[in-house]
């Protein structure tokens, strides 16, 4: 620009002194210099910071999708580069056996709905079992007392069948002298004999119970009888029981049975997957590069991502303004943007915000020790967004990656404003020619 306006200043020397209203002498060949000097002290220089410009860029946020699912595609409904609405369906994975795990689920649930109804009634069935268990062991136990008894009742039974037996054999032996005599008839000593043999029958009977009661009064463990001991674990496997039912019907969380929470809770999980099936756009926006096809499987794995999704509800336009340039920006202050798309176009805007952060500045953590500044390290450009605010265009849509160049008004060095307006001006009509 400067030396556009030397040869403006030159232009119009040469007709004067053409037209011969000013001689050529020393001082007006010298003049130019002296132009650009007075030129550079009093307008570029404060142009710098009065009305600073830098590369503009715009920026849009690139969604990678990636599924919360796995599973095969069987549908893609979106097409590269075509607009798309929020929640508009990108594809759709196979929800097959994310539907079988819905069913499982809501039939274990109505199974434990229904147990969950039943708790009362397995609580009341319990305390009739301890009840029934603690009559057995009273049972027992007055058993286990009479035990002692029995056995003295039977080893007198014995002992009286003995002295009938005695009695039998005494009666049997004289019939059967007298028999030999013929004093007793045949007939007579056939029944001292049957009733010699019912009283040995007996006999064993009676001693056979003198054993029962024998081995039952012997049958004890730690000096309890086994009956009462068999009783006693009865009674408190029944009371383990109805711990149990009673636990089972006290175990809820916010008034529900925590089996049935917690089965409802994976229900809402699986059907939350089988819903992840289909993928939806995340916002307005649009696919770049589109490869994905019916076929492919697809996994729920971070790093690896399936469609990249160009965001345009959040396009950002910023300048790269250098350093010793930027003590004068403000958010709010007028800017004017041209970009090579847009060629002879100057869109006007305001800027948003100043981000006071380069990589330079970035410390990462990491095991090494930073490294000091140095006299050789480059003062990198703050980035300065911008809020695009000209009636001609939206912000949306501004295509991203678009550069070009900016420029910011200050509320410092007014004068220079005019000559920033005109070679943003100049700049937008270039770039009909340049390229870069």
């Amino acid at each position: 620009m400067i030396v556009f306006l030397t040869l403006a200043y030159v232009a119009v020397l040469a007709v004067l002194v053409k037209l011969r209203i000013i001689k050529l002498n020393l001082w007006w060949k010298l003049s130019p210099l002296a132009w650009m000097l007075f030129l550079l002290v009093v307008l570029f220089i404060p142009l710098q910071w009065g009305a600073p410009a830098g590369p503009v860029n715009v920026y849009r946020t690139v969604v990678e999708i990636v599924p919360n699912v796995s599973g095969e595609v069987i549908e893609v409904q979106a097409e590269g580069s075509q607009p798309l609405k929020s929640g508009d369906v990108l594809f759709r994975i196979d929800p097959e056996p994310y539907q079988a795990e819905v069913d499982r689920l809501e039939a274990a649930l109505k199974e434990a709905e229904q147990n969950a109804k039943m708790l009362p009634v397995d609580l009341a069935s319990a305390k009739t079992a301890v009840t029934q268990a603690q009559a057995a062991l009273v049972q027992a136990q007055q058993q286990a007392g009479a035990l002692e008894t029995a056995l003295t009742a039977a080893q007198a039974t014995v002992a009286k069948f003995q002295a009938q037996l005695e009695l039998t054999e005494s009666e049997y032996g004289r019939a059967r002298t007298l028999a030999e005599k013929g004093a007793v008839s045949q007939e007579e000593l056939e029944g001292k004999r049957r009733n010699l043999d019912v009283a040995k029958a007996t006999l064993a009977e009676a001693e056979a119970s003198r054993e029962q009661a024998k081995l039952a009064l012997d049958s004890q463990m730690d000096g309890v009888n086994t009956n009462v001991v068999q009783a006693q674990e009865q009674l408190k496997a029944a009371m383990a029981a109805q711990q149990r039912a009673e636990l089972a019907l006290g175990s809820t969380i916010n008034g529900e049975n925590t089996k049935v929470a917690q089965l409802r809770s994976e229900l809402t999980r699986a059907k939350y997957d089988v819903a992840q099936t289909t993928v939806a756009a995340p916002s307005d926006g649009f696919v770049i590069g589109m490869t994905l096809r019916p076929g492919q499987r697809v996994a729920a794995f971070p790093v690896r991502t399936w469609m990249a999704f160009v965001d345009t509800e959040h396009t950002k336009l910023a300048v790269g303004i250098d350093q010793y340039t930027l003590r004068h920006v403000m958010p709010g202050q007028k800017a004017e943007v041209a970009l090579k798309i847009y060629p002879g176009r100057t869109f006007a805007a305001t800027v948003e915000k100043i981000a006071y952060m380069t990589p330079g500045g970035q410390l990462q953590p990491t095991g090494n020790v930073a490294v000091a500044p140095t006299r050789s390290q480059m003062p990198l450009p703050y980035g300065v967004v911008l809020e695009l605010n000209d009636p001609s265009i939206q912000v949306g849509e501004l295509p991203g990656g678009a550069t070009g160049t900016a420029a910011i008004y200050t509320d410092a060095a007014g004068a220079t404003h005019v000559m920033r307006r005109v070679m943003i001006r100049m700049e937008s009509y270039l770039n009909y020619l340049l390229p870069w």
